[in-house]
C-alpha cells in the first residue's frame, strides 16, 4: 500500500538523520564527539565536528554550547578575528545565557592580539579599544575587569604613539601647518598621554615656522597663535629640556613691533 511506502521511506529518512548526528562506533552524537575533541585540545577537529554539529542544534539547548566551543576553537587556532566575530554572535544571540560577559571579553581580547604593529593600519586597535570600553561599562567589577582595564591602556597608548608620530612625520617633512593641527587634536585626544610634553614644543616650533612663512595679511593671526603656543608650554613645562629653545622663540616673537597693534 502507498502509506506502507511512505512510512518505510520516513523511517529511511529518519535513520539517516540519526546517522548524521549520532556515530554507530561510538554511540556520541556530533556534538559530543566534538566536545570530547575539544577538551582533548584536538581544536581543528572539534571545529570540524561542530560546524556539522551545528545545523542539527539550531533552536536547542546545545547550540550556545556549541556556538561558544566554536569561537574558542578558532581563538585557540590564532584565527582571532573569526573568533571575536563568533563570540559577538554568542553576545549578540544567546541574551539570558551566563557566559555573556566572558564573550564579551574574548571579543575585545581576541583583536587585543590581532592589534598590528604601530605603523600599520590601527582598525582592530581601535575596535579593540570599543569593546573593552563597552565590557567594563556593563562589568565595572566583573571578573576580567582588571585584565580589560589593563588591556585597554596597551591599546590607548598604541593608538597615541600612532597620532603623534603622525603629527610628528608633519614636523620632520616642513609641513608646519598640518603638524600643528595634527599636535593639537593629538593633545585633544590623548590629554594624558606621556608624548604631550614633546607635542606641546612641536606645535610652538611649528606655529614659529608658520609665522615666519606667512603673508602679511595673515602674520599677525600666526604671531599671536605662536606666543601663545610658547607661553602654554613654559606655563606646563618650566623644567622641560625643550624650555629653553621654546623660551627663545618666545624672546624673539616677544619683541616684534607687531605685538603693539595685536
Amino acid at each position: 500500500m502507498w502509506y506502507k511506502k511512505l512510512f518505510s521511506s520516513l523511517c529511511f529518512l529518519g535513520l539517516l538523520t540519526s546517522c548524521a548526528v549520532q556515530s554507530p562506533s561510538t554511540g556520541l552524537t556530533k556534538y559530543q564527539q566534538a566536545v570530547a575533541r575539544y577538551e582533548a585540545k584536538s581544536y581543528y577537529k572539534a571545529a570540524q565536528l561542530l560546524e556539522e554539529a551545528l545545523p542539527q542544534l539550531r533552536g536547542k539547548k546545545e547550540e550556545a554550547s556549541a556556538r561558544f566551543y566554536q569561537a574558542y576553537c578558532s581563538f585557540h587556532q590564532k584565527e582571532y578575528v573569526k573568533s571575536s566575530d563568533r563570540f559577538k554572535y554568542f553576545y549578540e544571540t544567546f541574551l539570558q545565557d551566563p557566559r555573556l560577559e566572558e564573550a564579551l571579553y574574548m571579543q575585545a581580547h581576541t583583536l587585543y592580539l590581532q592589534s598590528p604593529d604601530v605603523k600599520l593600519d590601527q582598525a582592530f586597535t581601535q575596535k579593540a579599544t570599543y569593546i573593552f570600553r563597552t565590557y567594563l561599562q556593563h562589568y565595572p567589577k566583573g571578573a576580567y575587569a582588571e585584565k580589560a582595564k589593563a588591556q585597554l591602556e596597551v591599546l590607548k597608548n598604541k593608538l597615541a604613539l600612532k597620532d603623534f608620530s603622525s603629527a610628528q612625520l608633519y614636523y620632520r617633512l616642513a609641513h608646519y601647518q598640518a603638524a600643528v593641527v595634527a599636535l593639537e587634536n593629538f593633545q585633544q585626544d590623548f590629554p594624558h598621554s606621556s608624548h604631550n610634553e614633546k607635542a606641546a614644543y612641536l606645535k610652538a616650533e611649528a606655529q614659529y615656522h608658520c609665522f615666519r612663512a606667512a603673508q602679511e595679511n595673515k602674520a599677525k593671526e600666526q604671531l599671536s597663535k605662536a606666543i601663545k603656543y610658547c607661553q602654554e608650554f613654559l606655563d606646563n613645562y618650566p623644567n622641560s629640556p625643550y624650555a629653553r629653545t621654546v623660551g627663545e622663540i618666545y624672546n624673539k616673537l616677544s619683541r616684534h613691533s607687531w605685538l603693539q597693534t595685536l
